[in-house]
This record gives structure tokens, C-alpha cells and sequence, in this order.
């Protein structure tokens, strides 16, 4: 793994609403928000890190929407709001697909309790679909990679520092679980290297989902 360079609360923030805006499944909750609080969509679309007042609302809005700095029963909710470092880094293929799923009924169910990606894609391939949710959105992400595709960058947690030699340890999906699944089921068409953003922080193993 090789860090890249420097990053931001504000910008973990608006890189994770982008992806959720964008889903199918989560991108009509998010709208919904937006309309309700009477704001604009690109203040998702087209983030200004710069602009301190849309930085603030981009905050409330993930609050709203996954309890981020709340207290609501939500997986955002005990994730440490200060105190996390930022930055982007490039990892290889391997580093990638050792990262775990968040410690989540579902993920555990898919993975079989391994919260690893591979499990989780041996499962896919076999029909696995718990709680009845389709892997339609696995497959799509799958082909896109075999195509050569773009794929939005995942946002990785981890509680442990930089240590030169040893990288950041375990790391787990703070978001793009879907886009992790798809990448195992093409694990041998992956690029090599991929671009993530990571933060880490002692706090995060307080976190209820790490």
C-alpha cells in the first residue's frame, strides 16, 4: 500500500454521499432528505469541500440519513466524528480483498461469519442470498470490472497507525460493500492497483461495527 496524499473529514463526507446518491437503493432516501431540508441535489453531486456552510449541511445530511455523529440505532451512529486521519491510498489486489466487511448481520451471514470478501463471493456464486436481498448488484459490479469499468472508490476504516513495511493493518469497509463483493467475484480481472480513501483513529475500535 502506498498513501497518496492527505484528506478531509468534509471530504469522506461528501465522496460517501455521492456513492449513496447514486444507488438505486439508498439514492431515493437521500433525495428525499435533500428535498425535505429544501436543498439542492448537487450539493451531493458537486461537492465544494471549500464551502464551509455546504460542508456543515453535507454533515447533517449523513447524520440524517446513517446516524453519523447521532445516537440513533444506525451504523453510523457510535463511528468517531473527530480524531479520525484521512488520506488516500493506492493498494494492491491483495490488500484490497483482505479487507473485512463491518461486523453486520448480513455481511456475517454472506461471508459465513468470516466478514471476508472471497467467502462472501464463494457464497454469491452458490446462491447464497440472505434475508432474500437479490446479488443482482454483485454480478453488475463483477462485469463492470471484467470490462475494464470505472468503479467509485471504497472508504476504508482501520484502528491502527501507518507503520512502514506493515501498512494499516486490518481494515474494514466503512462503505462500498457491494463494490468490495463485486471486486472478489472478479478477483482475477482486478487492476493493480486501486485507489481508497482510509481513516484511522484508535476510536474506531470503539466503534460497534469494527
Amino acid at each position: 500500500m502506498r498513501r497518496l496524499r492527505a484528506s478531509s473529514t468534509a471530504e469522506m463526507i461528501a465522496t460517501f454521499l455521492q456513492q449513496e446518491v447514486a444507488s438505486t437503493r439508498f439514492g431515493p432516501a437521500v433525495r428525499a432528505l435533500l428535498a425535505k431540508a429544501r436543498l439542492p441535489e448537487d450539493l451531493v453531486t458537486r461537492p465544494d469541500l471549500h464551502d464551509r456552510r455546504a460542508n456543515t449541511q453535507r454533515r447533517g445530511l449523513l447524520g440524517a440519513h446513517r446516524g453519523y455523529g447521532s445516537v440513533t440505532n444506525t451504523y453510523l451512529a457510535s463511528f468517531p466524528t473527530a480524531g479520525v486521519r484521512w488520506a488516500w491510498w493506492t493498494l494492491l489486489p491483495a490488500e484490497l480483498l483482505a479487507v473485512r466487511y463491518i461486523n453486520w448481520d448480513y455481511w456475517l451471514e454472506l461471508s459465513g461469519g468470516t466478514r471476508r470478501p472471497l467467502d462472501a463471493a464463494a457464497h454469491v456464486r452458490a446462491g447464497v442470498e440472505p434475508y432474500g436481498v437479490n446479488n443482482a448488484g454483485v454480478w453488475a459490479v463483477a462485469a463492470t470490472v471484467r470490462a475494464g469499468g470505472a468503479i467509485p472508490p471504497l472508504i476504508l476504516v482501520t484502528s491502527n497507525r501507518y507503520v512502514p513495511g506493515r501498512g494499516l493493518g486490518d481494515l474494514v469497509v466503512l462503505e462500498g460493500h457491494m463494490r468490495l463483493t463485486g471486486y472478489a467475484l472478479a478477483s482475477d480481472a482486478l487492476p493493480p492497483a486501486l485507489d481508497v480513501l482510509i481513516g484511522a483513529s484508535p476510536a474506531i475500535a470503539r466503534w460497534t461495527c469494527y
